[in-house]
């Protein structure tokens, strides 16, 4: 048992510090007791002291050490990999891997048995769980091999169990779904941390060898919804085995409207294809390839690449997802002067369904600009109007009464904070004023040389979703459990501008957290408007947010535009995904909406989901506050599903109904790719300290191992804050009222 002391500031300027406290001390408090007794006086200098002598306490931070050693064996663990890709036959004379292992275990037995003496041995095998056996044996048939979530487990539990060593014998692919997919490299740093270590083993080949060819194609990205003539980007990646040197084609393919047509193609090739040489007999190209949607609707999207002549595998060269193409996209013009806001608010441009035209505007003196043109009033032109930090004088006033009436009209409009926007642009005199959603006054009027600085927010201000706003579209930057928490990671916005009211039948969807409003919203007429008193959503993406900084603005933009749920149907049913793999659950919402009154409540939904055999899956739909929900789970048989969705409101059928299509994927997680990855367990072992070795190299390295000792003892530190406690808190309150008493008795006080 040992003291130790870590001072505030370091040894040298905490004991300066003290020193100069009790110099000034002995130098002051002396002189104003000279009155009193000579017994008076030395007892209030010792409370005086004896405060001063507290307060060193706390800087010098003393803990009381407590050094445990635990005698006593330790354990090790082989860990070994009973995944599918371990089915594999890459091994000697053909054989597969996990027999490879088995064989291995077999032959290294009587030197474990040995470590036994010393260390307690025990045998875990892992795939999709994690599971302690007598000895690995059986066949490899876990569909997933969640290498990271088997290593957690075991670190829980590592320094309670006195874990020493971890003998990892696996081909060292990670191939798992959330929740099991966790980064082994991440649970490796705290096995090193607890002096735990990893002896890695690999069994089988990258997949490169002579005799081998293989082209996989994985990762497919494409925009699930596009509009007529848009230019659609799709991406993926394509990985080429054993081909170096062999050109490899990729091409796109889409689903033929006219397939029932006798003799019709059920698939058709589209956009230009890309071919590949690669110059390595392990190589991964990105790729990106695009073609234009040429009619609305639901199509099915290959990309593929043809085998090459000798491939084997050849269920992994295409990959395959839907798009719905819709009739027409949204056209938005943004007034806005240069600044950080307007040049990252423009990526909204990006989106495959947003056309952005920017009309920069520069102020010269007297906050006059350059006349915006007519035309960009036109009825119809643009479906949403953003405006920036631009005072109201930059337009004209036909223009802003053409524009209010677009409003009213159906056309979206959104004011931004800025200093020359709402009430200090001037638009309280402006027909905008009867369309925005806050209020504003004619002597908020700002002029480039008086700037009233009470008309904004100083401040930083976090925005938050209100109640009203997390059930909102515009506000869901993730799913229901995570989008508070997702917000709440993006930082603050710098200050914003004040409104002074707001009107009747306006919603707020986001505030600080002090509850200043930020962001407000408010259906006009046909239109929809909104006031966002922020100017800074910029320092999202230079944060690292720029995902939820493009998903804010392009819900947004929907949002005005009535296009929140993409479709002008009276149902509406959205899927999770498009793409899934066999025993994974779809998740769908669903909702109705009548084009002028918005989205339909009381609305009963029927769903229906038809598998690839024909067999039909009633699904039993839960309303939730903002949209209907519904799950299928029945995914455990490959091909081609359909969703059908009918509802009806008052015993009336709405509409046609809706109906949409998603894949499961007849591909086998572990064998897609069944590669090992040496460099993982390379990786693995370094971080913790071990050894990375073939199985050729295992019995070699135990006798090395057994030469030392196992046994080793634990030591274990317990500290505990002396000055961190109520107890000084008490004494030191104690010590200065006592004086304060006694001083106050004397008259001192």
């Amino acid at each position: 048992m040992t003291v130790s002391f870590d001072p505030v500031w370091g040894w040298s300027w905490t004991i300066l510090a003290a020193l100069v406290s009790l110099a000034v001390v002995l130098a002051t408090y002396r002189r104003r007791l000279e009155s009193l007794s000579r017994p008076t006086r030395m007892l209030l200098m010792g409370l005086r002291l004896a405060t001063w002598s507290l307060v060193v306490f706390a800087l010098l931070r003393p803990e009381l050490l407590v050094t445990q050693t635990d005698p006593g064996s330790a354990r090790i663990l082989v860990l070994t990999d009973k995944s599918r890709s371990m089915t594999v036959r890459d091994g000697p004379g053909g054989s597969s891997r996990r027999d490879w292992l088995l064989q291995t275990v077999t032959a290294v037995a009587p030197q474990l048995k040995r470590a036994g003496r010393e260390a307690e041995v025990q045998y875990f095998e892992f795939g999709e769980d994690l599971a302690a056996v007598e000895s690995p044996t059986g066949e490899a048939d876990a569909p997933q091999s969640a290498l990271g979530h088997a290593l957690d487990e075991l670190s829980r539990d590592a320094a309670a169990h006195r874990l020493l060593r971890v003998f990892l014998m696996s081909d060292g692919a990670q191939r798992a779904l959330a929740p099991l997919e966790i980064d082994p490299r991440g649970v490796a740093l705290r096995l090193a941390e607890q002096n735990v270590r990893i002896d890695t083993v690999c069994f089988g080949s990258t997949g490169v060898t002579e005799n081998s060819l293989d082209v996989i194609v994985e990762d497919l990205q494409v925009n699930p919804t596009v509009f007529v003539k848009n230019t659609v980007v799709v991406a993926a990646k394509v990985r080429v085995l054993g081909g170096a040197g062999r050109e490899v084609l990729v091409r796109l393919k889409l689903e033929n409207p006219q397939a029932a047509v006798p003799g019709g193609e059920p698939m058709l090739p589209v956009g230009v294809p890309v071919r590949l040489t690669p110059s390595r007999n392990d190589e991964v190209f990105p790729v990106e390839l695009t073609f234009v949607a040429d009619s609305p609707g639901e199509f099915r999207l290959t990309l593929e690449a043809p085998p090459l002549e000798d491939e084997a595998l050849q269920s992994n060269n295409s990959v395959s997802t839907y798009v719905t193409v819709l009739k027409g996209g949204l056209s938005v013009a943004y007034f806005d002067v240069e600044r950080g806001e307007q040049r990252l608010l423009r990526r909204i441009d990006e989106s495959p369904h947003i056309r952005l035209d920017f009309k920069p505007i520069r102020l010269l003196p007297g906050l006059q600009s350059a006349p915006i043109e007519a035309t960009w009033f036109e009825p119809g032109k643009y479906d949403v109007y953003i405006i920036g930090g631009v005072p109201a004088r930059a337009f004209d006033a036909a223009g802003l009464k053409r524009l209010s009436q677009s409003i009213q009209q159906g056309a979206g409009l959104l004011m931004t904070g800025g200093t020359y926007s709402f009430g200090p642009g001037g638009y309280a005199a402006s027909p905008l004023a009867d369309v925005l959603p806050v209020e504003m006054l004619a002597t908020e009027t700002q002029f480039a040389e008086t700037i009233d600085v009470g008309l904004y927010h100083a401040q930083t201000l976090a925005m938050r979703p209100t109640d009203r706003g997390l059930m909102h579209y515009v506000m869901r930057l993730d799913e229901p459990s995570r989008n508070l928490e997702r917000w709440q990671s993006l930082p603050a916005l710098n200050g914003g501008n004040r409104f002074a009211a707001l009107k009747p039948g306006a919603v707020v969807l986001a505030q600080s957290e002090d509850q200043v409003p930020l962001l407000v919203a408010q259906d006009i007429g046909n239109g929809r408007t909104m006031a966002f008193a922020g100017f800074t959503t910029f320092y999202w993406y230079q944060a690292g947010f720029p995902e939820a900084h493009q998903r804010f603005w392009e819900q947004v933009i929907l949002w005005l535009a009535h296009k929140e749920n993409q479709s002008d149907q009276a149902v509406w049913l959205n899927l999770e995904g498009r793409r899934f793999r066999r025993g994974q659950q779809v998740n769908m919402t669903m909702g109705a909406r009548d084009p002028v009154t918005g989205p339909l409540p009381d609305v009963e939904f029927t769903v229906e989901v038809s598998g690839p055999g024909g067999k039909r899956f009633p699904l039993a739909p839960r309303r939730g506050p903002a949209e209907t929900l519904a799950r299928f789970t029945e995914t455990a048989e490959p091909g081609e599903y359909r969703v059908a969705v009918d509802a009806r409101r008052d015993g009336a059928i709405l509409g046609l109904g809706a109906s949409s299509r998603f894949l499961v994927e007849d591909q086998d997680l572990e064998l897609h790719n069944p590669a090992a990855d040496p460099g993982l367990l390379a990786e693995l072992s370094r971080t913790t300290a071990g050894a990375a070795m073939t199985p050729e190299e295992f019995p070699g390295y135990l006798d090395r191992l057994l030469t030392e000792s196992l046994n080793i003892d634990v030591t274990r530190e317990r500290r505990t804050p002396l000055w961190d406690n109520g107890w000084v808190l008490a004494f030191f309150t104690g010590l200065l009222s006592l004086e304060w008493w006694l001083r106050k008795k004397r008259g001192l006080v």
